[in-house]
């Protein structure tokens, strides 16, 4: 979890949108809308972690135009088959 100005929370960028929404964890069409939703359904044991582990994966397998699906682990959440190498 990060902080911005003194609060704690999942800050968004574009690979956690689209993970988020790929995965229907946390859908939203704007950025503070996923964001408000991860923060509800993200374990608090795991807020240290998560904004790095989206954005990882979102930067090297879940990427923007076809995903790299041989390697996600988490292929079975995706709602984005038909974008899948």
């Amino acid at each position: 979890m990060t902080t911005i100005n003194g609060w704690p929370t999942i800050a968004e960028n574009t690979h956690i949108f689209s993970v988020s929404n790929r995965t229907k964890r946390a859908i939203g069409d704007t950025f503070d809308k996923v964001e408000q939703k991860l923060l509800k359904v993200v374990l608090k044991a795991f807020n240290v972690d998560v904004h790095h582990w989206l954005i990882l994966h979102g930067r090297y397998t879940c990427v923007a135009h076809k995903s790299k699906g041989g390697s996600c682990i988490i292929e079975y959440l995706c709602e984005f088959k038909d974008k899948v190498e």
